[in-house]
C-alpha cells in the first residue's frame, strides 16, 4: 500500500519538477586541443561555464537603441554610385570569363565523347568535365541573376 502511495506521488511530483531541473542546469563550453568546441551541461575539466542569457537576441542593449541613433559610416549618393557601377563591371568581367570557361569545357566535352577509345580510358576524366561544366553553368546563372537586380 505504502509503494502505490509512493508511487503515485512520484509520477505527479516528478514532472512538476521536471521543467525547473532543465532551466537551472548549467551549460559548459570546452575547447580542445585541436580547437572543437563543445557545449555541455556536464562539467568537464579545464571548461568554461557560461551564461545562456548571453546568448539570446532579444537583450535589452539590442532593443535599446534605436536605428535613428546608430553611428553608421554615411557615403554620399555619387560615392555609392561609383561603387555600383563598379560592382557592375566586375560582374560583367566575371561573367564574361565564366562563361568563356563553360563553353570551353563543354568543348572539350565533346572532343572526348567524340574519340574513338573514350570507352576505355577516358570516363572517368569525362564525369570530371561534366561536374565542371555544372559549376560553370550554375556560376554563370548566378552571375547573370545578381547583375539582374
Amino acid at each position: 500500500m505504502k509503494t502505490k502511495i509512493f508511487l503515485i506521488l512520484l509520477i505527479f511530483i516528478l514532472p512538476a519538477g521536471f521543467p525547473q531541473a532543465i532551466a537551472s542546469s548549467e551549460i559548459y563550453k570546452y575547447v580542445d586541443e585541436d580547437g572543437n568546441i563543445t557545449f555541455t551541461n556536464r562539467r568537464i575539466p579545464n571548461a568554461e561555464k557560461i551564461s545562456i542569457a548571453s546568448f539570446s537576441r532579444n537583450t535589452k542593449s539590442s532593443q535599446s537603441k534605436p536605428s535613428s541613433n546608430l553611428n553608421l559610416p554615411r557615403v554620399t549618393d555619387t560615392t555609392q554610385k561609383d561603387r555600383d557601377v563598379m560592382r557592375r563591371e566586375i560582374l560583367q568581367k566575371e561573367l564574361v570569363a565564366e562563361a568563356k570557361l563553360f563553353s570551353e569545357t563543354q568543348n572539350f566535352l565533346n572532343e572526348i565523347r567524340n574519340k574513338p577509345e573514350f570507352k576505355n580510358n577516358s570516363q572517368e576524366k569525362a564525369v570530371q568535365l561534366q561536374n565542371k561544366l555544372l559549376l560553370h553553368q550554375r556560376n554563370v546563372a548566378a552571375l547573370k541573376k545578381e547583375l539582374n537586380r
